[in-house]
């Protein structure tokens, strides 16, 4: 379960800090040093009053170590999804400098993608993954694989709106395809929103619905620790540094790690969904 740069950095100053602490609660509205500085430091002990729903939850969960369930919430997210589900998730770079015409410096540029495709519920799933070779810009093989590699119907499963945000821009980058690019957003579905909104919470979370926490609590036999890319950051720093390899060995080493982690975030995403169906059953 991976903490946030925030409390990474809390814990280096205050090396006294315990795991589940003050600042582990999720949210804004409470002063947490204030609370720290007046001897609140565990998450047990904060006061339930001062908080808001959500961060309450959290609180009492961890407590208990229990989880809420919204049953009929779930049942209707669920109920949404239309089979076949394919799974999308994108990795992306950015640099200061563009290197490639129409790109703004920081803008995020997806080079690589892993779909996983689930034709009825239970069935074995497929999979197909697109990473770009080497100095090329990887924009256009990106979506023109990826509008091949869809199937023509069902929900496309994301996590988050950042593939959405990305399909913006290919759309941008490429007008010809446009009408295309807008029927593939129109079928997106974003998991985490029950997380989100709470239909489902366990108290290992940590307030948190991003897939790094959602993954150990629902489907804790998967992860990504043994993983020599463990997640976003990593997949876009090695990617950047492929750029520059010359060994063979080194960068087919680096594709098979990238394609290793993208491909765990879309069967995590098909495993989530498998879990919430068991859990409205």
């Amino acid at each position: 379960m991976q903490e946030t740069l925030r409390v990474r950095l809390q814990r280096s100053l205050l090396g006294h800090i315990p795991n589940n602490s003050v600042f582990d609660l999720s949210g804004r509205g409470v002063n947490k040093f204030k609370l720290y500085r007046n001897g609140i430091i565990k998450m047990e002990d904060i006061p339930l009053d001062i908080l808001n729903a959500s961060q309450r939850m959290q609180v009492q969960c961890f407590k208990n170590q229990t989880n809420v369930i919204d049953k009929a919430a779930l049942a209707d997210f669920l109920g949404s999804l239309q089979y076949p589900l394919a799974y999308l998730d994108y990795e992306t770079f950015m640099v200061p400098i563009p290197p490639y015409n129409g790109i703004k410096p920081y803008q995020q540029v997806p080079f690589q993608y892993s779909l996983h495709i689930g034709k009825k519920r239970g069935a074995e799933l497929s999979h197909r993954e697109f990473l770009a070779e080497i100095g090329q810009d990887p924009r256009r093989n990106l979506i023109e694989q990826l509008l091949q590699d869809l199937p023509d119907k069902g929900t496309i499963v994301v996590y988050s709106s950042f593939e959405k945000t990305r399909l913006r821009d290919l759309a941008m980058w490429f007008p010809e395809f446009q009408k295309n690019i807008q029927r593939i957003i129109d079928r997106l579905v974003d998991l985490s929103s029950p997380f989100k909104s709470r239909f489902y919470y366990c108290w290992q979370m940590q307030g948190a619905y991003s897939i790094k926490e959602v993954l150990p609590a629902l489907v804790p036999e998967l992860s990504y620790t043994a993983l020599d890319i463990r997640d976003g950051g990593m997949a876009m720093r090695a990617y950047l540094d492929m750029q520059d390899m010359n060994d063979k060995e080194d960068i087919e080493t680096t594709r098979k790690a990238l394609l290793e982690y993208c491909k765990l975030d879309t069967f995590a995403m098909a495993a989530i969904t498998d879990r919430l169906q068991l859990v409205v059953c």
